[in-house]
């Protein structure tokens, strides 16, 4: 794998196999087709990637704050130390076998996709939106922070909330079967639903 340090270049000149170091792209003229790519600390300066494909891309250090994917599809992609705070994959984007690490997800909008096989580790996920979610062969949430985290309309069946951390949770209780959680989370979960526990 060649790297290639401080460019500025187009997206559409992004070339397979290559770790690009501290690069700017400009914005494309053409649908965004990326894979085997490692972008390690580049800045984009666009925000939409609507209809965007990802294949095995590697995203570290970047920013992609409010930006959008709908409609888009990412497939073994990885994602660490990335600002995603408000960034916005609803719409019909399937996310598979990707993994986010050490990420700000803060306000992102993951409605109306398709995750499979996926998951999110060290990362912040407060007040971020998971509404009418297909969830595909797990999706867990690892030493997460994710209060307030929005699950409306998603079936909880194969998410995996028992190492993450919350005080609330937006949910419909006639979904929730299937969830996995902890002891100390179960007493907070019973509480949400409206149930008075005494001792």
């Amino acid at each position: 794998m060649a790297t290639i340090t401080k460019q500025t270049m187009s997206l559409d000149d992004i070339e397979p196999d290559n770790e690009y170091d501290n690069c700017t792209f400009t914005v494309s003229n053409e649908l965004i087709r990326i894979n085997d790519v490692v972008f390690d600390h580049c800045k984009f300066e666009q925000s939409n990637f609507d209809g965007s494909d990802w294949g095995y891309v590697e995203f570290k250090g970047c920013d992609f704050l409010n930006a959008t994917f709908h409609k888009s599809y990412l497939s073994n992609c990885k994602f660490t130390n990335v600002q995603l705070m408000g960034a916005d994959f609803s719409m019909e984007t399937l996310i598979k076998k990707c993994q986010f690490h050490d990420s700000n997800l803060h306000y992102a909008n993951f409605s109306e996709t398709k995750l499979e096989d996926s998951f999110f580790m060290d990362s912040n996920l407060v007040e971020s939106s998971f509404q009418a979610v297909t969830v595909k062969k797990g999706l867990s949430f690892n030493n997460c922070e994710v209060n307030q985290i929005d699950f409306l309309d998603t079936r909880m069946k194969g998410i995996d909330l028992s190492k993450a951390t919350f005080d609330d949770l937006i949910v419909n209780p006639e979904l929730i079967k299937g969830l996995t959680i902890n002891p100390w989370q179960a007493g907070q979960i019973v509480a949400m639903l409206g149930v008075i526990v005494e001792d």
